[in-house]
């Protein structure tokens, strides 16, 4: 058979691009957006009469037709080619259910699968990051009402992994919220992003009918429609935004749950997370594994994966409709954002109870010399000295203290200053004493930012607003939303009832 032949004699679809493509795609459509396919084919069709494109009666015709899809069967339907996909499918379900087939045919009028479905992937999107942010604000809830348990709770500070300067729990957890913040920030900037709608682009320039893309928009529950129909189809910068806010978002998990898990070994032993988060060992009687904190860091790695996957899939290809940014990709974005949901949804569930053991944290905030910068210090605003030397000092008492075995004591501290500056301090054991205690290191540290309790409490309710001002945010969105839904179901009735 010449090859030619064998080019003309297979029809679409081939077999193996059925099962390899066309079948898997149309069970992902039904599964992320069968409700959204409706809701687009509502407001087009209410559009196109408001425009006087079609009948009143046209428009009853599809409205009614749109109502008698039975959603069960469409889900129970498995994939036999004899329709492309899910636009087709339901073309044909609409056909079947109007009093005139050629009715049917009206309500692709001034739009194309390029616009729907570019429409389709935000709605979904959007859905999924409304989950995000509400998480993300959760946990930073909970950090909060862990920090305001624990104002005064002194703990070890590290850097390089090695103890390095007393703070609190309440200053420790701060930073993360301070963090979370950040990550609301960015996910509500991606939404505002996110949330402007492609439909009426057509296949990229629009269309020579009079629609109205602004009442589409509306109906739908997008903010406006794009401005330019060429890169509302051809953008993809919406869902690369929104995931690598949430690639930021699961660097910070995936180090916070770190720092906790490190907490709960029995090695540190300063934090314990509720029974209900915790697991035993098949062999082992004596474990108690924070199996919660665990699945937190993993989906957390899981979902930067999948946002790393999605960036890489889509850095080079052509800026227009193209496929690698559509239908196979699409399930991985909602993937790494679901993971995302579970790993703050979970995270904040396990901390919610989480115990700390503030007497061991206390002692060890007091333990390896990690009070002496403030030693340093105090010995500069005393003696007059330059801060190297009093470093100098310092790190001399603190090696002799070592060697000996010993604390700091004044008689170490003043030996190490006379070989270091030719004469004792101005200091007694009671004001050394003072100076080296953890509780004394953070009250004087009353700096915008650190950790004095007045400064703690400034931070405390300045991030409790934050999240108050968040959590509005979402409400109003999600009401909008809400009236949007409602709007076209009002909408749809009337022109059924006239």
């Amino acid at each position: 058979m010449m090859r030619k032949e064998v080019l003309t004699e297979e029809k679409f679809p081939a077999e193996e691009y059925k099962e390899t493509v066309l079948q898997e795609n149309f069970e992902d459509a039904k599964r992320y957006f069968l409700e959204a396919y409706l809701q687009i084919d509502y407001a087009h069709a209410i559009m196109l009469f408001e425009q006087g494109i079609i009948t009143k009666s046209e428009a009853k015709q599809l409205l009614k037709a749109l109502k008698s899809i039975d959603l069960e069967k469409i889900r129970a339907i498995v994939y036999d080619g004899s329709f492309e996909d899910l636009f087709f499918l339901l073309q044909r379900e609409i056909k079947n259910n109007c009093s005139d087939p050629d009715t049917a045919g009206k309500l692709h009028t001034a739009r194309s699968r390029n616009d729907i479905d570019a429409t389709l992937y935000r709605i979904k999107l959007r859905e999924y990051l409304f989950e995000t942010i509400s998480a993300v604000i959760e946990l930073r809830k909970v950090f909060l009402d862990l920090a305001e348990s624990h104002q005064k709770t002194v703990i070890p500070a590290y850097t390089h992994t090695q103890p390095a300067q007393p703070t609190t729990l309440a200053h420790f957890l701060l930073a993360m919220v301070e963090n979370l913040n950040r990550d609301t920030k960015r996910l509500i900037r991606a939404f505002e992003n996110l949330n402007l709608c492609p439909l009426g682009s057509a296949a990229i320039t629009t269309s020579g009918f009079p629609i109205d893309r602004f009442k589409t928009a509306s109906l739908l529950g997008f903010d406006a429609p794009m401005r330019n129909s060429y890169g509302a189809i051809g953008a993809i910068d919406y869902f690369a935004e929104a995931i690598s806010a949430i690639a930021v978002l699961m660097i910070n998990i995936g180090r916070f749950a770190q720092e906790f898990l490190l907490m709960s070994m029995q090695e540190f032993g300063t934090l314990e997370i509720s029974e209900g988060f915790v697991q035993g060992s098949s062999i082992m009687p004596q474990k108690r594994n924070p199996v919660a904190l665990e699945h937190v860091r993993a989906l957390a790695s899981k979902a930067f994966g999948g946002a790393i996957g999605v960036l890489t899939a889509v850095h080079n290809t052509p800026f227009g409709d193209i496929n690698d940014i559509e239908d196979d990709l699409q399930p991985l974005i909602f993937g790494v954002v679901k993971d995302a949901n579970r790993s703050t949804r979970l995270f904040g569930a396990a901390m919610r109870s989480a115990k700390f053991n503030e007497s061991l944290l206390k002692k060890r905030a007091g333990e390896n010399f990690i009070t002496v910068t403030e030693l340093a210090d105090e010995i500069v605003r005393r003696e007059n000295l330059s801060f190297r030397l009093a470093h100098e000092i310092v790190g001399k008492a603190v090696r002799k203290s070592l060697e000996l075995n010993s604390t700091l004591t004044i008689e170490i501290l003043q030996e190490s200053a006379e070989e270091t500056i030719g004469k004792k301090l101005s200091l007694d054991s009671d004001e050394l004493e003072r100076i080296l205690s953890p509780e004394h290191f953070v009250e004087i540290r009353k700096v915008y930012g650190g950790p004095a309790p007045e400064e703690v409490e400034n931070s405390l309710s300045a991030e409790m607003q934050e999240v108050e001002k968040d959590k509005q945010w979402l409400r109003d969105k999600k009401e909008k939303l809400s009236r949007a839904r409602t709007k076209l179901e009002e909408e749809v009735d009337s022109i059924l009832k006239s």
